[in-house]
């Protein structure tokens, strides 16, 4: 597979190639809408690729890129096998991980609230106020919110894309009796972290 970095520069590119058809097929509507769905999906398609990879499902530098929040995915590496339909398909793997995104910001805000009820403190619904925000500017905006879902799939799937041309690539070239025989176990040149 191609390593972290390679994927990266994919994402990159083909995030600035997409975004022509995207500005394209948004250019009926009003050119400030058509742009702002283009930079919507084109900003989705980034986030996707470099932040929300498909190796999310593996202690890797990808999951070291959230920082001291890199324990997010923990429970997510733990359920979803590496390189399954559940992590590397072209929908409904980064549909399921901005469904498990969404979940774990609800439990925070959940648990952030029972904490503070536990110290006295009477908290708002927070939970119950982003999800109504967030419904409200879908139905406000779905040009956008269609936008910007269409870039989060297709950031994921430029990386599932690349990892099946690498693995059909190989079979195909053994096929003429060329073999290549780099390791590509450690694809993403990961280092643990330190236990100190």
């Amino acid at each position: 597979m191609p390593n972290a970095p390679t994927h990266d520069l994919i994402t990159v590119v083909s995030g600035i190639v997409l975004g022509v058809p995207a500005y394209e097929l948004l250019r009926n509507q009003v050119p400030e809408v058509a742009i702002a769905g283009t930079l919507i999906f084109v900003g989705a398609h980034g986030i996707s690729g470099i932040m929300f990879s498909p190796d999310l499902d593996i202690d890797s530098a990808i999951d070291n890129r959230w920082g001291p929040f890199y324990w997010i995915w923990r429970p997510y590496m733990w359920c979803v096998p590496h390189r399954h339909f559940w992590s590397h398909s072209l929908v409904v793997a980064p549909l399921l991980k901005l469904i498990y995104f969404y979940a774990i910001c609800l439990m925070l805000f959940l648990g952030g609230a029972w904490l503070l009820g536990l110290a006295g403190m009477i908290v708002p619904d927070y939970h119950m106020h982003a999800t109504q925000l967030l419904l409200a500017a879908i139905v406000a905006h779905p040009a956008e919110a269609l936008a910007f879902l269409a870039g989060f799939i297709t950031g994921s799937a430029a990386h599932t894309i690349a990892d099946w041309l690498v693995t059909g690539g190989k079979r195909f070239l053994r096929l003429f009796g060329i073999r290549i025989t780099r390791d590509y176990r450690n694809h993403d040149r990961w280092r643990p972290r330190s236990r100190a």
